[in-house]
This record gives C-alpha cells, sequence and structure tokens, in this order.
C-alpha cells in the first residue's frame, strides 16, 4: 500500500489543496489544474491502494477510494468508493458510501447508502437512503431539516427503490417523476438518457422516481423511452448550478 507523507507531498507538482494547517497538508488530487474555476466534477483525494492521516476540510465534492484515518469535516459532498475505507468520524452536507466506515456520521441534507456498503457507526441526517443488502451498525437519529420557515423533525430511512423526493442542494442535477399519462401511476423501469456536455443514463425506481446528478451548466436533452409507452424527449438548460425538476407524463402506444 502506498503512504504519503507531508513533504512528499507538497514536493508533488499536480496536488490541489483545499486546505493546509500548519502540520497537515488536507487534500490530495489526482490530476494538475491551473484555475480552481476549472474543477467542476469530482476530485479524488485518496486513491486506490493509497492512506492517509489526518483532518480533511474542503469544499466542492471528493471522492476517496483509499484508506484514510482521522477527521473528515466540509459543507460538501463527500463520496466513499467501493474499495475506500474510513475511520473517522464525517460531518459533510450529501454522503454516498458504497465501501466501509467505521465512525460516527453526520450530514445535513441525505446520506445514500449502496451495496456493498458498511457502516459502523451512528448515524444523524434528515434522509437515509439504503440499498438492500448493506450493512449499518449503529444508530439513527433525528436532525433538523428546513423547509421555508419550518423544520422538520424525524429522520426519513427510505429503500433506494424506493426514494421519491430530490437531490441535496448542493448538487447540479436533474430529477423528477415518471408517470402514466392516463392512469397517473408511476412507471418502473424507464430509461432516462441525458446528452450535452456528457452522456449519462439511468432507469427510474419504483416510485418512478430518475435523479442525474454531476452535471455541468449547458443544454441538456432528454430522452424518456420505456415499454408500451410514446418516447418523450425534452431540453433542460443548467445555469449557475443548482437542480432542476423534470417530470414525465407518457402516453400509451
Amino acid at each position: 500500500m502506498q503512504k504519503y507523507d507531508i513533504q512528499s507531498i507538497r514536493n508533488r507538482q499536480d496536488c490541489l489543496c483545499f486546505g493546509v494547517t500548519p502540520d497537515i497538508l488536507t487534500v490530495i488530487s489526482i490530476k494538475k489544474v491551473k484555475n480552481m474555476k476549472d474543477i467542476k466534477q469530482t476530485v479524488t483525494f485518496l486513491g486506490k491502494g493509497t492512506e492517509f492521516e489526518g483532518k480533511l476540510w474542503f469544499s466542492g465534492t471528493i471522492r476517496i477510494d483509499g484508506h484514510f484515518k482521522g477527521e473528515i469535516v466540509s459543507g460538501g459532498n463527500l463520496i466513499i468508493g467501493e474499495d475506500g475505507k474510513i475511520e473517522a468520524d464525517i460531518h459533510a452536507s450529501y454522503i454516498i458510501i458504497q465501501g466501509e466506515i467505521h465512525g460516527n456520521i453526520i450530514a445535513d441534507q441525505r446520506i445514500d447508502i449502496h451495496a456493498p456498503g458498511k457502516v459502523f457507526g451512528n448515524i444523524q441526517s434528515p434522509t437515509v437512503v439504503m440499498d438492500e443488502g448493506v450493512i449499518l451498525e449503529g444508530t439513527t437519529r433525528m436532525c433538523g431539516k428546513k423547509s421555508g420557515n419550518q423544520v422538520k423533525v424525524g429522520i426519513d430511512i427510505v429503500a433506494s427503490d424506493e426514494y421519491h423526493g430530490e437531490p441535496p442542494l448542493t448538487l447540479t442535477g436533474i430529477y423528477g417523476i415518471v408517470k402514466d399519462q392516463k392512469l397517473g401511476n408511476p412507471i418502473k423501469n424507464v430509461t432516462v438518457d441525458c446528452k450535452g456536455a456528457g452522456k449519462k443514463k439511468i432507469e427510474t425506481n419504483t416510485s418512478g422516481y430518475y435523479e442525474l446528478t454531476d452535471l455541468e451548466d449547458g443544454k441538456w436533452k432528454l430522452i424518456v423511452k420505456a415499454k408500451g409507452y410514446k418516447k418523450e424527449k425534452t431540453k433542460v438548460e443548467i445555469s449557475g448550478g443548482g437542480t432542476y425538476e423534470k417530470n414525465f407524463y407518457l402516453k400509451p402506444k
């Protein structure tokens, strides 16, 4: 396993420093960038086979596929890949877990735990979305979620296939519900193709919900296809980030 010490990291020309304390350099990037404004997509902090110990603080979105030990604090988004192993308490806005975490977790907006994710610790968040087959050994605590001038109290634990809320506000993306135009029922397994600065594809869950995230500013073309229904197309223009709701009502053939 490759280990990083402070001096070797400081000497690297492709390092991207999000935060430095007197004794800890907190972030490593896998690519060289000329301007902080050029960073629009996920930055990998630790790749597979690397490990780091210290305090990590950042903004934006970070992905960890290595071994991290210490503490993580952020107002942004944290992704733990399948090969990621975390021994730390975490506080972030939105957290996606596919790897293994040993520590307590606080998410201000949402936590997604996808198989084969494992969490050994307590969770505090307004919403937790979980795949079948994940491991969670700990307690879940309620967390106030603001909606207008009111505060929602309580934690919603939802199966991934049943979620129909909205993406966390820190993400940039398009989401919505696909329903039968005649009956008004949600349609599952609908294919939603998204083409623009890149390509993405996703299927609706049993609630008819889809969510496309990590999209850049610009025009995106959505193509919605389902067996037994007429195909639908539309365009959504993203400007200045944020989330955009686009629902579909498909006509039976």
